[in-house]
């Protein structure tokens, strides 16, 4: 099992929201969306440790602020300075990085909220 594989299972289990790697479906109003932005390795002089140090983005898609908000603050709550078990991939350490929220308009006519939160995994 790989990370990204780790990850979906455990925000699935952990939010009751369907998850999707890269890209939110169109039916999917409450959701949650997940993507490596940039991969990296850690350097150890000549030697290769094999970890890595991800920074992925973590997007919850909410109609209603309120619910999407507290979601995106649970995230934080559970992920940062974490350590262990992520959805069957042990994980060395979370840290959070970066938030942003936005209203989104959606052709339906309902908005649709959008909270962003960026954590580095080391694995």
């Amino acid at each position: 099992m790989d990370i990204e594989q780790g990850l979906l299972a455990w925000l699935q289990e952990n939010t009751g929201l369907s998850a999707w790697w890269l890209e939110r479906p169109n039916t999917e109003n409450k959701c949650i969306v997940y993507q490596c932005l940039s991969p990296g390795v850690i350097g150890s002089n000549l030697a290769n440790p094999k970890i890595r140090r991800d920074l992925f983005s973590i997007t919850v898609y909410h109609d209603k602020p309120d619910a999407g908000k507290k979601i995106a603050s649970d995230l934080i709550d559970q992920l940062h300075k974490f350590s262990g078990d992520l959805g069957g991939v042990f994980v060395q350490f979370i840290d959070f990085q970066n938030a942003f929220d936005q209203k989104l308009n959606n052709e339906s006519g309902i908005p649709i909220y959008q909270f962003n939160r960026d954590f580095i995994i080391t694995y």
